[in-house]
């Protein structure tokens, strides 16, 4: 191993070029250093990498571990913070892509190339903190302007990566033009994020960070649609496709370990697992298993075009915001189904008072159900001193006091038992409720659910029909009649499962969410799909 350059030219030397002969490939002579034309591909001049190096898979851990800390901060509870999701995740996806565009054709091993890495990263981690403060109106100008200043960091170190590019390559002039145009682009981005943080600086204008999507899509636009018409920029002989294969896996891998957590917590609050838990697991297990199956057997490493590459790159924005909710509605649903049945349990000691029998006999079980809940369950001091008065109220009611009295004692006391199991599963009302005011309580979880079986519908038929999409993109002329059945299969049993988020508007949703069958019923599905997929092949 060599001793490590400052900075080191992203151009194959001719003995590399002769050493890529040797090895059995074919390769032409190496072009003159005053070569006008754009043989730069095919003389093998860019130094292309056929797989993804271990800095670059190191930034993709950044990537995910970003999101997964977002997700912790932000529990996805109204229509508001799932805007937030969508919005932070569109920062970071773009801003990812942005390096993995520049590392995928240019990037060398070098000193200044390590120190760019540095920086990236450093954007990463500047994100995370943002992460917990991201679009907070009260007193949220200064995370705003904060993170206008990281993208600006971000894209001024593209924009060096990019110039000591054009450094090296300044004497091809194919290459000067399409560089200059993305430099350009990363010049105005820093110009208008600079901008918007004088913006947040004087809190003048809230909604300007509308601004950082436009020109966050804009920046990719441009880049592919350069890479497209130039040759020298184009991605052809670069590991574009397996950049954007390993996010995905990275993505579910994230998915698998939001699992294990769920999975830590229902043990931990249910202290064991019935036939429906084990099933339900093992479902969502498979689920994300088999959406594995369905993209990597799909994806095609082969060259496919350049301008459908391009399109096949860019549809994974949508695919991967997708698949990242889909995992964490995956995990919701699960739970949901937890929170129904304790909740059914507890509220199970109603029933012989409901059914005429004496208000005594449900009082002898009271005690030992406040005892189990507050064991298994956290919550603070305050809710346990109002629920230990509530009690002896209902188990030692005044000389003077009415059976009504009583029953609004248990009331009061199984409804804190009700709300201290649902946010001992991690749900939280969207919005303030008033104490006491249960019934709004309520109608705040209900939302909640019907919140995310939506979502999750929506996304779990996002990703069949994007990968549906994906596989014509990418397919080779010839296909057989039963293959575009599968790819046709794909698209439009997602549009049917997408169609289930209208469930939400009737008392459907909660009847089909609430049973242990939701996941095993899109288990089934997805299997459904693969098969049809390999008997196709």
């Amino acid at each position: 191993m060599g001793a490590l350059p400052l900075l080191k030219s992203p151009l194959l030397t001719s003995s590399q070029s002769k050493a890529s002969d040797r090895q059995g490939e074919a390769v032409y002579e190496v072009a003159d250093v005053t070569t006008q034309d754009e043989t730069l591909f095919e003389n093998f001049q860019f130094e292309h990498y056929e797989e993804t190096s271990n800095i670059q898979l190191f930034f993709d851990l950044f990537f995910v571990a970003n999101l997964t800390s977002f997700t912790n901060a932000h529990e996805i509870n109204s229509l508001e913070k799932i805007s937030s999701y969508i919005g932070f995740f569109c920062i970071l996806w773009f801003t990812w892509v942005q390096v993995t565009l520049y590392d995928v054709r240019f990037a060398t091993d070098s000193i200044i190339e390590r120190v760019a890495h540095a920086c990236h990263f450093g954007v990463m981690v500047g994100l995370a903190i943002i992460g917990p403060e991201f679009l907070t109106e009260d007193d949220g100008w200064g995370p705003l302007q904060q993170l206008s200043l990281i993208l600006v960091v971000s894209r001024v170190v593209l924009f060096c990566q990019y110039g000591s590019t054009l450094l090296f390559t300044w004497r091809y002039r194919a290459t000067r033009v399409p560089l200059v145009a993305v430099m350009v682009s990363l010049f105005i981005a820093v110009i208008i994020y600079l901008g918007i943080s004088f913006a947040f600086y004087r809190r003048s204008a809230y909604d300007a960070y509308i601004a950082w999507y436009v020109v966050a899509v804009m920046e990719v636009a441009v880049n592919l649609g350069l890479a497209a018409q130039w040759r020298a920029m184009s991605f052809e002989k670069t590991h574009l496709v397996e950049r954007l294969s390993c996010l995905t896996l990275i993505i579910l891998g994230e998915g698998i370990i939001g699992l294990t957590k769920t999975i830590v917590k229902v043990e931990t609050f249910d202290l064991k697992f019935t036939s429906a838990d084990i099933g339900s697991i093992i479902s969502a297990v498979l689920v994300i298993y088999l959406v594995y199956q369905l993209y990597f057997d799909n994806v095609r490493k082969e060259p496919f075009g350049s301008v459908r590459q391009q399109l096949w790159s860019i549809l994974h924005f949508p695919f991967h915001l997708a698949l990242a909710l889909m995992m964490e509605g995956t995990n919701q649903i699960l739970l949901c189904a937890h929170v129904v049945q304790d909740l059914f349990n507890l509220f199970n000691v109603l029933a012989p008072y409901q059914e005429g029998a004496p208000l005594e006999d449900m009082l002898t079980t009271l005690n030992e159900t406040v005892y189990r809940i507050y064991e298994r369950f956290p919550t603070t001091q305050v809710v346990i001193d109002e629920v230990e008065h509530a009690l002896d109220t209902a188990l030692n009611p005044a000389p003077n006091a009415t059976e009504e009295q009583t029953l609004e004692e248990v009331q009061l006391l199984f409804r804190e038992m009700a709300k201290t199991v649902i946010e001992g599963f991690g749900w939280e009302p969207p919005k303030e409720v008033e104490e006491g005011d249960y019934a709004g309580f309520g109608d705040s979880i209900v939302s909640i659910f019907n919140l995310t079986f939506a979502y999750f519908c929506i996304c779990v038929g996002l990703v069949c029909m994007t990968i549906g999409v994906l596989t014509v993109l990418s397919h080779r002329p010839g296909y057989s009649r039963l293959r575009y059945i599968s790819i046709g299969a794909n698209i439009l049993v997602g549009l049917g499962i997408t169609l289930l988020s209208t469930m939400v508007l009737t008392d459907a949703a909660g009847n089909l969410g609430t049973t242990p069958w939701t996941l095993p019923a899109l288990t089934l599905i997805l299997l459904a799909l693969l098969v049809l997929h390999h008997v196709s092949i």
